[in-house]
């Protein structure tokens, strides 16, 4: 019997790729050099790919896990403080772990500074400057180096606050980092992925000396969300939002139930958190009770009066799970269905809170891997730091000059 090949038109052919998923289409850029450029380089089949998966919801959440890994040589009495290159993982399916090599050797003391749409953005956040910045996604390899702004981006005696986000109408994705400025404004460098360039765009700010809670801020509805604690110049915490399409800072109200009947001594710290529902959601505690704290959504943006308890945790209803005393613990981000995902030392919790039942935990996953490096190589991570992307392709339109 015969053989015989089809030549199918190519907008047949893009239409069938665009169904397919992601580790396929990895796997087909071999196929031709024409197939390669098309799915790694073309800016509109990533967004066509994007946009059907979305629709068909086929996008799967992961969770990338960077670690840091310290060395300590042979007869030291104490730890030396040599850091290695940070290692990035994703936990797949069935929970599964994958390594991913980043595409880069300037990888010392490197960074997950955000993400978003499956894009990472890496660097070294230093006090005052930023260092190395680069974007990169660990499903299709896509890596790209932010150059050095001309202007600089030191500020000081004050620390850089950033984020990282994407707006919709253009379709590009932005770097902000928030400086300081004398006369209570602020300068906002932004950096678009799409045309490869920096700007500076001052805002008004209310208040002489800014004091963030966190310097890296949380994306929602197309902003990047900081809290502004209490101070004498601020009498109630607050929200300060960049909105990437408008370029402008707003204020965001907090509920004020949070703070009521605060006592001096054991103030209320209040940090945005990542819901991957997409709303802007916030987790509060007492400065001075480490193993509690409530977590809130915004169910409608901008609306104050929709700020809802999603619910109330203490980490001693699961002294049965782990040892809350010895083992440090962090809320990392909420999943669509309002499940909590802890990190412990080298550890993942999933906790389920229904309304006022109490919560459960409902699985775990180690973090401890095997080093496959030498053993005079070998080291013990520090910490963990996670960060939610979708497994899709995104890609982005350059201009070249």
């Amino acid at each position: 019997m015969s053989s015989c090949v089809v030549d199918l038109p190519e907008d047949i052919i893009v239409k069938i790729l665009c169904r397919l998923p992601v580790k396929s289409l990895i796997r087909f850029t071999c196929v031709s050099k024409r197939w390669r450029s098309v799915i790694i380089s073309d800016p509109k089949f990533g967004k066509s790919h994007f946009q059907l998966a979305s629709q068909l919801r086929t996008i799967r959440r992961k969770v990338l896990l960077t670690s840091y890994p310290r060395l300590r040589e042979p007869g030291w009495k104490k730890w030396a403080e040599v850091k290695l290159a940070p290692l990035f993982q994703s936990l797949e399916d069935k929970f599964s772990v994958k390594n991913f090599r980043f595409p880069s050797e300037e990888i010392e003391h490197l960074e997950e500074m955000g993400s978003c749409n499956g894009l990472v953005l890496v660097g070294r956040p230093c006090a005052d400057y930023f260092k190395s910045l680069s974007i990169w996604n660990p499903s299709t390899g896509f890596f790209r180096k932010i150059p050095y702004p001309n202007f600089g981006l030191k500020s000081g005696s004050f620390f850089l606050n950033y984020g990282f986000g994407h707006v919709s109408a253009s379709d590009d994705y932005q770097f902000v980092s928030v400086v300081p400025v004398p006369s209570n404004m602020l300068e906002v460098h932004i950096f678009s992925l799409s045309a490869n360039i920096w700007k500076v765009i001052t805002a008004p700010f209310h208040s002489s000396r800014p004091c963030w809670v966190s310097r890296q801020g949380t994306f929602s509805n197309g902003a990047i969300h900081w809290v502004i604690p209490r101070r004498n110049e601020n009498p109630d915490p607050v929200i300060y939002a960049f909105d990437l399409g408008e370029e402008e800072l707003r204020r965001v109200p907090l509920p004020p139930v949070l703070w009521q009947d605060e006592e001096d001594w054991n103030p209320t710290k209040i940090t945005t958190l990542v819901h991957l529902g997409g709303y802007l959601c916030i987790w509060s505690r007492k400065r001075y009770d480490t193993q509690g704290g409530e977590v809130w959504a915004m169910r409608e943006y901008g609306v104050p009066e929709s700020w809802v308890k999603l619910f109330q945790f203490n980490a001693h209803n699961f002294r049965d799970v782990f040892d809350i005393e010895r083992s440090p613990w962090d809320l990392c981000f909420i999943t669509e269905s309002d499940t909590m995902v802890l990190r412990l030392t080298k550890e993942l919790l999933w906790i389920e809170c229904r309304n006022e039942e109490k919560p459960v935990c409902s699985g775990s996953e180690s973090l401890g891997h095997e080093d496959t490096r030498p053993e005079k190589l070998r080291s013990i991570v520090k910490r963990e730091l996670l960060s939610a992307f979708k497994s899709c392709l995104v890609y982005v339109i350059t201009v070249v000059s």
